[in-house]
């Protein structure tokens, strides 16, 4: 999205109403034949402003120097004439003149550049539109983007209050951006070939990645500056914050046969939990460390004469194919891994809060609809959400939240309480929603490749 601009007061902008909210006293006493100059407040790029505007005429005019400094373009005066320049465009303009050039081409204003205290003014759209910027009107108001949106990105996951970060892959490796969910702004936080994911921390403060080796880093995502914990280059397949952002669990190994943890303040690791039990994924750990839930899949058994097999002459057996939840708590006096389920469904979208009980998207492995289940060591999986064929689950904050598809235009994004069982509907979207991110009350949909974060009940896009 680009920058965002809300005005308050009613006023015609080249046949567009606009909305005004003008929160201080005349700032000048005018004289008989000049505009009244008034403080108003605006919302530029999700910031509050205050920026200087007169009526004339009917027509909204800006503090030309108000809004250049609010946008952040860059502008020259040269002998009475101005140059701003913003996303690859130029507008240049004089005062009092009726006419502005943008990019070399003549636009013509209803209103002439006004100056008054030597302040000049002009009309909102024309400036807007000169820099390559937006105005749209939304739930009564105009918001104006001026911020070029970054593109083709994927897997968005929030990082703190009103952040995103989002992944660009190209023939060279893999960019990870910094994308400000109210105004779109972007900037590069790291490049890397190879390297896992960015996993970020509880606090939204910092992210954890593994290099090609398997070396683990700490990128801190107020400064960008990255940290080596350690180079130890055992392969790490997945890596997971403890609860208080001071260790990093992973699994270890090219079979994830083992769970290790890493100390971030002296880089030491120790293995935790080393059950013989092979090709562990979703690791999920407990707040207090020592309970995991993970899934274990089960390769397929080769059934020809072993003593004489080729690649013509092999028989394999893929009915033991198969992915079951397990448990593990370390807390046990003889611990060992629990398999929590038996079925031969799919397993997919694997939460656990507590390390005791998981929840889980099983997929049918005929035609039928995917439902949300609960299992722990009863072995006895219970339905927690089934009404619609299930896309996606998320376990955040202590909720549930489902992505469901409704038919074939729509889809719902629901909230499930775990302990009460309460669902609420929270929106309906498009079916071209493929998948949802959640952070405390933050919402973030992927939608035709674009991604749109919920504010104030509507879908805002922060990328294109």
């Amino acid at each position: 999205m680009k920058k965002v601009l809300v005005v308050s007061m009613v006023a015609t902008v080249l046949g567009t109403s606009v909305v005004s909210a003008v929160s201080a006293a005349p700032a000048v006493k005018p004289a008989a034949n000049a505009a009244q100059v008034q403080n108003s407040t605006l919302t530029i790029n999700g910031n509050s402003v205050v920026v200087r505007s007169i009526v004339k005429n009917g027509e909204t005019l800006v503090s030309l120097r108000d809004v250049i400094k609010a946008i952040g373009a860059q502008a020259e005066v040269h002998s009475g004439t101005t140059v701003i320049k913003l996303n690859d465009h130029s507008v240049t303009l004089q005062n009092n003149s009726k006419q502005i050039v943008v990019d070399d081409v003549k636009v013509n204003l209803n209103q002439p550049v006004t100056i008054i205290g030597g302040t000049s003014y002009i009309a909102l759209r024309p400036l807007v539109s000169g820099v390559g910027g937006t105005i749209v009107k939304r739930n009564g108001l105009l918001e104006i983007s001026t911020v070029s949106l970054i593109d083709e990105v994927e897997n968005p996951r929030f990082a703190g209050a009103d952040k995103l970060i989002v992944s660009k892959n190209d023939n060279n490796g893999r960019n990870d951006y910094l994308v400000n969910t109210t105004s779109g702004k972007y900037e590069l936080l790291l490049t890397t070939d190879g390297g896992s994911d960015l996993v970020i921390s509880p606090s939204g403060d910092q992210a954890a990645y593994t290099n090609a080796e398997g070396a683990v880093y700490v990128i801190d995502l107020k400064t960008k500056a990255s940290k080596l914990i350690t180079s130890d280059n055992s392969i790490k397949p997945e890596l997971v914050w403890s609860a208080d952002g001071n260790a990093i669990y992973f699994l270890q190994g090219d079979k994830g046969s083992v769970i290790a943890k890493l100390n971030l303040a002296d880089g030491a690791i120790t293995k935790v939990v080393e059950d013989k039990v092979d090709y562990k994924e979703n690791l999920n750990v407990s707040a207090d460390g020592k309970k995991f839930i993970y899934t274990v899949t089960t390769l397929g058994t080769v059934t020809s004469d072993t003593t004489n097999v080729d690649e013509d002459n092999v028989s394999i057996d893929f009915s033991s194919n198969q992915q079951q939840i397990f448990s593990y708590n370390t807390g046990d006096s003889k611990p060992e891994a629990v398999k929590l389920t038996t079925s031969t469904d799919d397993k997919v979208f694997v939460w656990s809060a507590d390390g005791q009980k998981a929840y889980y998207v099983s997929v049918p492995s005929e035609d039928g609809k995917a439902s949300l289940l609960s299992v722990d060591s009863s072995q006895k999986s219970t339905p927690v959400y089934a009404e619609y064929d299930v896309e996606q689950a998320i376990l955040s904050g202590g909720t549930l939240y489902v992505l469901a598809a409704q038919d074939d235009s729509n889809s719902v994004i629901l909230s499930i309480d775990p302990v009460t069982g309460k669902q609420t509907k929270l929106y309906t979207v498009s079916s071209d929603v493929s998948s949802i991110a959640v952070a405390g009350t933050q919402i973030s949909v992927v939608e035709n490749g674009r991604v749109l974060v919920q504010a104030d009940g509507s879908w805002r896009a922060v990328t294109k």
